[in-house]
């Protein structure tokens, strides 16, 4: 933080480690009881058809917002292919389980320096991205708030909470536009723009957003196929629970800031909502939540090392992408 001293910063960083570590603690202190709940013994399976499908609706899920990233960068001019877009998203997610989410932004500052772009760009576009679609989320899961069970448990505060997130991007929109406006008095004429994205570029993230979060909802759905013994019917109404569910603890898990990939906090709520959808099973909710989790990390960090790995489309290569597509 600007005008911090070192020493201040370093407290700092200690005291959000250890409050990251305290939640997390607790969380795995109440779910390791949970799991070790009689019922688990005839009430879990283990079925890897489902589990795969899981974990690949949740690469598509990202794959959407990070095209959403791309589209946000071409919107500022910044000449990157979609492919290398999408890559330096990918990668860069390595940083959300450093407490703070800031590694993230950091991370794809480093991966983008090849392509000159600057970054006071990539940390606008990346807020933007990440805003819009938690204020997608946030937008469902209050409106779904009914089917998640959990209507009667949050205060008023709470709920004006969720609807201040799904406003995030709007209320950004304003205030770089006064702050541009103002700028331009005083920056010299030389001076780069601020970037701005259009109402119609966010409008069309939140539609992008809305679809991630749909296909996360299935992957939920997916997973407790993969882990329940008795197969859950998806009907309509089921849907519904699963959506709320994923959406009211992926945003939770983003607004708890201590919480390195919102762990912790993500699953104590989505094993709430579980816990009601399966009549007070708390055991199998658990096993659920926990069983996410872990599906969506081992298929990131497969993606992630896949995409490190791979190598970058040549300058060239980028170029002529570059020329062919424009969002």
């Amino acid at each position: 933080m600007p005008g911090m001293s070192p020493g201040r910063k370093r407290l700092l960083v200690v005291v959000k480690s250890v409050l990251a570590l305290l939640l997390i603690g607790f969380v795995a202190w109440r779910f390791a009881g949970y799991l070790q709940s009689p019922e688990l013994e005839y009430r879990t399976a283990f079925r890897v058809q489902y589990l795969i499908p899981a974990g690949l609706l949740y690469l598509l899920c990202h794959t959407l917002w990070g095209t959403f990233w791309w589209q946000l960068l071409r919107g500022q001019g910044v000449p990157v292919s979609w492919y290398a877009g999408v890559r330096a998203y990918f990668v860069s997610q390595i940083g959300k389980y450093a407490p703070g989410k800031a590694w993230v932004l950091m991370l794809r500052i480093g991966l983008l320096r090849s392509e000159q772009t600057r970054p006071t760009v990539i940390i606008v576009t990346g807020l933007y991205e990440t805003l819009t679609n938690m204020a997608a989320g946030a937008m469902l899961g209050v409106a779904l708030l009914p089917w998640s069970g959990l209507a009667d448990q949050l205060s008023e505060l709470q709920r004006y909470g969720l609807f201040g997130l799904a406003l995030l991007p709007l209320a950004l929109l304003g205030l770089n536009r006064l702050v541009r406006r103002v700028a331009t008095k005083y920056r010299g004429p030389d001076a780069p723009p601020i970037p701005v994205p259009s109402l119609g570029l966010l409008a069309r993230g939140l539609v992008q957003a809305t679809v991630g979060w749909a296909l996360l909802g299935l992957s939920l759905w997916l997973t407790a196929c993969g882990l329940s013994a008795e197969l859950p019917p998806l009907t309509g109404e089921a849907y519904l629970q699963y959506l709320s569910g994923v959406c009211l603890a992926y945003v939770v898990g983003f607004v708890v800031l201590i919480s390195p990939a919102g762990l912790g906090a993500r699953e104590w709520v989505l094993q709430a909502v579980l816990a009601r959808q399966l009549n007070g099973a708390e055991g199998l909710a658990a096993a659920i939540a926990f069983g996410l989790r872990v599906v969506w990390t081992l298929f990131e960090i497969l993606c992630m090392l896949g995409l490190w790995f791979i190598a970058p489309l040549s300058s060239g290569g980028e170029r002529g992408a570059n020329n062919e597509v424009n969002p």
